[in-house]
């Protein structure tokens, strides 16, 4: 076998988080996370999709553009799935022998249109796992001389780490293959194979179920959570499809900096506060009362290929009720429940009940999990943040970007969907030049039915913090 690959990673996601040393599966076939997201695409009918979008201060050639694409081209992203033949094993990757060129917007557009053309992008390409694209790039001009590049991703075939490191390793030209292990038979994915798989993950599922109970339950957080919230009864709306409320907003690092200074912080945290205060202000949660909120964290090492690798942990952030107004006041415990959770994960001493029941619930026919998955839930609360990106990923085309928003998209959800889920807001930080952008989605289409009404929240929470938001 060849020597591993360095993939560029993120730095990690969350306050007082390590990645740990941890060797992957040597095998092509899909990893419970990815299984994840392609049930969410296959049964459920909602795609999840990650963008990143860069918005650079000149024109950039689309050759530029292209270049790099055809790099990424020739690496992991370029993937796509295999269904097994044989019941309870699983999916497995194989190379795509394909890549869309970059789409160029034919007109150009005003600066307070981008984040309206940004929506229009996910809707040129199927994002399909078996037959493609899972990827694609597109770009428009803007009427002020600037350039909007959105490097559109299905979460299937890349978690963040993955999608910023493929691209730095194309940037570079610093070849990656293609699929997670070098297999020569990688293509042909055979029934006997297929049988090996299941008896494999039978013998797995049967440890984890073992192991799941000499674990035990782990302890329950006290806390206003996803699944506390009450199922809403149906309504008559709640077949429409419902276009998630986001506010991408920038202010400048030396004010950003300034509040965390005010407040004894760190980015992370009020990252997190700032998430935990637009949920009270949306009235999705009360204060006075801990919300939960969930921190994620990759977990790629060198070498490591899979395309989702990305645990996380949950923690408690107090609330309290001061003139009137749900607020977040303690910045403090935020960091330490937050290192506290990352360093049992990362000893293995945390519970982790998914991780024991992972094999059996991979193995489930998509048939038996549908009526399964409509019981799931998203987190209440959500924080990536992505810190200060490496210089290649800022400049990808030659030009440093003014600003980057990325966020997550679930395309095709609807209102009764998001209103089963009980989810409430997924928020994105990171820091470009002397600008940073903090991204959000509300996922309650009730409590917030518009952007509109998000970027008036994000404004008022912003300015108790003593921040102006520039919108995207």
């Amino acid at each position: 076998m060849p020597e591993p690959v360095m993939l560029p990673s993120l730095p990690p996601a969350s306050p007082g988080a390590r990645p740990a040393p941890f060797a992957p599966e040597r095998t092509n076939r899909l990893t419970y996370d990815d299984e994840v997201f392609l049930r969410s695409a296959t049964v459920i009918g909602v795609p999840v999709v990650g963008q990143t979008a860069w918005r650079f201060p000149a024109e950039i050639p689309v050759e530029a553009v292209q270049g790099v694409v055809d790099e990424l081209a020739k690496g992991p992203l370029n993937r796509l799935v295999v269904r097994p033949k044989v019941i309870g094993a699983r999916s497995r990757w194989v190379p795509a022998t394909t890549a869309e060129p970059v789409r160029l917007h034919p007109d150009r557009i005003k600066p307070d249109q981008v984040m309206a053309w940004l929506d229009t992008t996910t809707d040129e390409v199927p994002f399909d796992p078996v037959k493609g694209p899972l990827w694609a790039f597109f770009m428009a001009y803007t009427t002020d001389g600037g350039t909007v590049v959105t490097y559109n991703a299905s979460h299937i075939v890349c978690d963040g780490g993955m999608k910023l490191g493929a691209l730095i390793a194309a940037v570079r030209r610093q070849p990656l293959p293609r699929l997670p292990f070098d297999d020569p038979a990688a293509t042909e994915v055979t029934r006997k194979d297929d049988r090996r798989d299941a008896r494999a993950m039978a013998r797995a599922a049967a440890g984890g179920l073992r192991a799941a109970r000499r674990a035990g339950k782990p302890p329950v957080l006290e806390a206003q959570s996803s699944e506390k919230r009450p199922v809403p009864p149906p309504q008559p709306d709640d077949h429409v499809v419902h276009e998630v409320a986001f506010a991408g907003a920038d202010c400048p690092v030396s004010e950003w900096n300034a509040a965390v200074e005010r407040a004894g912080g760190t980015s992370n945290t009020l990252q997190i506060a700032l998430s935990v205060e637009v949920l009270l202000a949306a009235g999705i949660v009360r204060p006075g009362e801990p919300v939960k909120m969930s921190l994620p964290v990759s977990l790629r090492g060198e070498g490591d290929l899979r395309s989702n690798a990305t645990s996380g942990v949950s923690i408690a952030v107090e609330t309290e009720l001061r003139d009137g107004v749900g607020r977040v006041t303690d910045l403090a415990h935020i960091r330490e429940r937050s290192k506290r959770e990352f360093s049992a994960l990362f000893k293995g001493t945390r519970p982790d009940p998914i991780a024991h029941i992972a094999p059996l619930a991979q193995m489930i026919p998509d048939r038996v999990a549908k009526p399964l998955l409509k019981n799931v839930v998203t987190p209440l609360g959500l924080a990536s943040n992505l810190g200060r990106p490496d210089p290649d990923f800022i400049a990808p085309f030659g030009v440093a970007a003014d600003a980057i928003v990325f966020r997550g998209l679930a395309l095709g959800a609807t209102r009764g969907e998001l209103r089963r889920m009980r989810g409430g807001v997924t928020s994105w930080w990171c820091e470009t030049g002397e600008t940073c952008t903090f991204g959000i989605r509300a996922l309650d289409p009730d409590a917030v039915p518009d952007s509109e009404r998000l970027k008036e929240i994000v404004t008022d929470v912003y300015g108790r913090w003593g921040l102006v938001p520039s919108f995207w």
